[in-house]
């Protein structure tokens, strides 16, 4: 009777003792189970932060950019990437390493939004400057041809314009046209003049000429130079020197005309310096003004 119930005891014994066994085995197996998963779960997030970190380094390193302050903010962060990825590479994540690296991770993406933003932006202001740059080129391409045919239609009208004020210029000169001379023997009272053809008769020459008429020439005083020249080459009647262009003229006479765009006639008697006479021979007679010479004749005195 004492047996029994030290047996039943003990049974009693042995299944809290084997429930306690399987209990504490299955607790071992699930936190086993538990801890592999959670190890395999850390594995898998260290691995994404260095896919994602590598996809981060190569997107960087495609990038070209010419603007410094975006490139030297490129550079550190890809310095920062390099970092941790030596970190996640070859330290063993836990949680505490897996958390940081993410942490940083989401820092670099937004840094990494700034930076393509700022890339975005200086794309979109470099294509609107090759834009701009194409426009300006083709205004200036089109304000060099039109700038071009202005400047050929101005050589035109220069050449024309010269052109004209040459002719203008021409048409303004003084001429002097039916240039007579004539050998004077005397001259009456009445003022009938006596001519002669004999170089010994001979006391002055008269000279005449005649102004046409000109609407171009300037009116006013105008200063006519005559020379006659004898058969030995000698000025008749010296009166002394001017300038005519770069000589030196001696003249026999000068006479001063108003003129008024009309024709005018002139005559005027030259007489041989005082000692000096008339020879025989041919006579050259010029008239000159401004530089120019606007008439001329010759006389033979016998």
């Amino acid at each position: 009777m004492i047996i029994k119930p030290q047996i039943y005891n003990l049974k009693l014994v042995i299944v809290a003792l084997t429930s306690l066994i399987c209990a504490l085995g299955y607790y071992s197996y699930t936190n086993y189970t538990s801890l592999n998963e959670y190890h395999k779960f850390l594995l898998e997030e260290n691995a994404s932060v260095e896919v994602e970190l590598n996809q981060m380094a190569i997107n960087y390193n495609a990038l070209k950019i010419d603007n410094r302050e975006i490139q030297s903010k490129l550079e550190n962060s890809q310095i920062k990437i390099a970092r941790i990825l030596d970190s996640v590479k070859y330290l063993k994540p836990d949680v505490y390493l897996v958390a940081h690296y993410k942490k940083q991770l989401q820092v670099l993406k937004d840094e990494n939004k700034r930076i393509l933003a700022l890339v975005d932006q200086l794309n979109a202001e470099n294509e609107f400057l090759k834009e701009e740059t194409l426009r300006v080129g083709m205004e200036l391409d089109q304000t060099m041809s039109v700038t071009e045919t202005l400047k050929t239609r101005n050589t035109t009208l220069s050449r024309i314009n010269s052109k004209n004020e040459e002719i203008m210029n021409k048409a303004k000169v003084l001429s002097v046209k039916d240039v007579f001379v004539e050998g004077v023997k005397r001259i009456t009272n009445s003022g009938t003049i006596k001519s002669t053809t004999s170089a010994r008769r001979a006391k002055k020459l008269n000279v005449c000429f005649t102004i046409p008429e000109n609407r171009f020439s300037d009116k006013g005083k105008k200063e006519l130079y005559i020379q006659i020249l004898d058969p030995n080459s000698n000025v008749v009647g010296d009166k002394g020197d001017v300038k005519i262009g770069d000589a030196s003229l001696i003249y026999s006479q000068k006479i001063v005309v108003d003129y008024d765009n009309n024709s005018l006639q002139e005559c005027i008697f030259i007489e041989p310096s005082e000692g000096e006479s008339l020879e025989k021979g041919n006579y050259y007679i010029n008239i000159y003004h401004e530089n120019r010479l606007v008439g001329k004749s010759t006389l033979s005195l016998k």
